[in-house]
């Protein structure tokens, strides 16, 4: 299942409780995204969320740590990250960004790729979509699968998947109101189901 939920970049108060609680609503994969955070506060949060969950989250930084969490086998590679050279943990589930269709021909490593903004940012303001009405994605490239990303509501699971993506990425539509994130969650991944299966 390509469903994946990107976590706030932001710490909150109870973050680790309420992500147990996506993961208990049914949430299939977590991305642990914390651009601001240290090494240390990274790994407490990974040891707050149930290890029963760690096979289902993918690190975006300090990708050491999976030396520490024997579950996790699941790393993501910024771009600029990618494009400096790194060298990649090839025993693990290895994921990327793209922001142009040409670099899908360059991820040869790689399991999955998000490509976005789709539609308008939820969680970045301004931040402008594709023209989705022109957006064709290469035919024929089943070797790695393309998560849309960026805007995706509960009125844009259909688009996603009529314009040919092979999942999708939500942030925004999940973090924007905490008290409502496992409803939106739910819906979403009700939405998903009945579209994608």
């Amino acid at each position: 299942m390509s469903f994946i939920v990107i976590s706030d970049p932001l710490s909150f108060e109870h973050e680790s409780e309420l992500i147990n609680l996506l993961f208990e609503t049914g949430m299939p994969l977590f991305h642990l995204r914390k651009p601001g955070m240290d090494i240390d506060s990274y790994a407490k949060l990974i040891s707050l969320i149930d290890s029963s969950y760690h096979n289902r989250i993918a690190l975006h930084q300090f990708h050491e740590l999976v030396s520490d969490f024997a579950l996790i086998k699941r790393l993501h590679y910024p771009e600029k990250l990618r494009t400096e050279g790194c060298k990649y943990e090839q025993d693990n589930v290895l994921s990327t960004s793209i922001h142009s269709l040409n670099e899908l021909d360059k991820l040869q490593s790689f399991d999955y790729a998000f490509y976005g903004p789709v539609f308008n940012s939820i969680s970045k303001p301004g931040y402008i979509g594709l023209d989705v009405g022109k957006l064709e994605l290469p035919a024929g490239n089943k070797r790695i699968k393309l998560i849309a990303l960026g805007g995706i509501e509960l009125d844009k699971v259909e688009k996603v998947k009529l314009i040919g993506f092979d999942g999708l990425a939500v942030l925004g539509t999940i973090w924007r109101d905490k008290k409502q994130a496992v409803f939106e969650i739910k819906s979403l991944i009700d939405k998903y189901n009945e579209t994608f299966n």
